[in-house]
């Protein structure tokens, strides 16, 4: 199976405990379609991913015909590499998250993020487009209005709700930040006469 679920009453303590030093994911900034109906797809085709739900239900319907699973508070689930399903979230949910390598190993939970168009580390500043395509902020500019829907990653975490992809300019790469805010100034007023 491609997926692995321990009931929350089955999950170790020692697990537990190394799953609580990951980074939290939040349904309410995930990318929804249609918007806020908690359904999406995912796709773990890059790496394993392991979580513990913090709290809320979600049903996960496998794209491969399997059976649907239903994972909740508590659960320590296992998505492996190859895994692709649609979640449908039922009650509000927090999970931490982790990634691992084909040995097993932790990989970076925090971060560990590169753009799916030009492969550029992006785990500082990346845009989620239509919940599965990781941005770098160049690409992001460049091709972000051919998505649906985008959501700012800082850090590897969602910030900001998921909003309509906007033009942008890519930052210039020998940018001068003093003479940019010199610029942003406003001039100032002459004081206002006394009558």
């Amino acid at each position: 199976a491609l997926i692995t679920v321990t009931a929350t009453a089955d999950v170790a303590k020692e697990v537990k405990k190394v799953a609580e030093t990951w980074p939290v994911w939040d349904s309410n900034t995930h990318v929804c379609d249609p918007p806020d109906s908690g359904k999406f797809p995912f796709d773990y085709s890059k790496q394993e991913e392991r979580v513990l739900i913090v709290c809320g239900k979600a049903i996960l319907t496998p794209d491969d015909g399997s059976a649907d699973v239903t994972i909740g508070t508590g659960d320590y689930v296992i998505f492996h590499k190859g895994f692709s399903c649609r979640w449908h979230v039922l009650e509000p949910m927090q999970k931490h998250y982790c990634y691992f390598d084909e040995e097993g190993n932790e990989a970076k939970c925090a971060g560990g993020i590169s753009c799916d168009l030009c492969s550029k580390d992006c785990s500082a500043e990346s845009f989620l487009m239509d919940g599965e395509v990781d941005l770098c902020p160049d690409c992001y500019a460049e091709k972000g209005t051919e998505y649906k829907l985008a959501q700012r990653c800082v850090d590897g975490a969602e910030v900001g709700k998921p909003s309509k992809p906007k033009k942008t300019a890519p930052a210039p790469a020998n940018s001068n930040k003093k003479s940019a805010a010199k610029k942003a100034v406003a001039p100032k007023k002459a004081p206002m006469k006394k009558r």
